[in-house]
């Protein structure tokens, strides 16, 4: 069994559908004619960072949401709300 938050994923995904690139700037070292190159990040782009290095480490699986999940199969006492359920799926964008 595979639990997963998609819409979370894609929420986070969003936050780069627009250009969150502030600025690039060039500037020019103290002396000499070299260049270097700035990158400066907005907030969300940086939050966005920290999130997806976050998400990175966690497990994919719940085990222990799924452990519990399956002893109630089990036991014939998983009781979904039908309601939650297709309010959940009419909810996803696919």
């Amino acid at each position: 069994m595979y639990v997963s938050n998609n819409s979370a994923l894609q929420a986070l995904a969003s936050l780069y559908s627009n250009d969150n690139v502030k600025s690039v700037k060039r500037t020019q070292q103290a002396e000499g004619t070299s260049f270097k190159d700035e990158l400066v990040l907005s907030q969300e782009a940086q939050s966005f960072s920290d999130l997806l290095n976050e998400l990175k480490t966690m497990d994919e699986v719940r085990d222990d949401k799924v452990d519990s999940l399956a002893q109630q199969v089990k036991a014939g006492t998983y009781k979904p709300d039908a309601a939650a359920v297709a309010e959940r799926i009419m909810n996803l964008q696919f």
